[in-house]
């Protein structure tokens, strides 16, 4: 039984560190993507949004969560709160999935 308990926290305790990791570009990807108003319409657009998406991912990673002002044409927001939302996330689903396959 110890043994069990043991391999579910070594499995919660990775699970969260994947989680934090992936949770903060991708918030930001979101984030940056969806805000963009200097973005225009159709292909360049999107191509824009996606470009300031990747901006954001990395803005967001550097400052934890809160990206600068007016950077790629974006208004600043505290993202710390869907990041901490997105890594809760990331982590149930990572573990569960780990332990299903492991009861396989």
């Amino acid at each position: 039984m110890e043994k069990k308990t043991t391999t579910d926290r070594k499995k919660l305790f990775t699970s969260a560190i994947i989680g934090v990791l992936l949770s903060f570009p991708l918030t930001g990807f979101i984030y940056g993507f969806s805000t963009c108003k200097d973005c225009g319409e159709g292909i360049s657009g999107i191509f824009s949004r996606i470009f300031i998406g990747f901006v954001e991912a990395i803005l967001t990673t550097i400052t934890l969560g809160a990206p600068w002002d007016n950077e790629g044409g974006t208004t600043s927001t505290n993202l710390r709160f869907y990041v901490f939302l997105a890594a809760l996330i990331f982590t149930l689903m990572i573990f569960f999935i780990r332990k299903r396959n492991q009861n396989k």
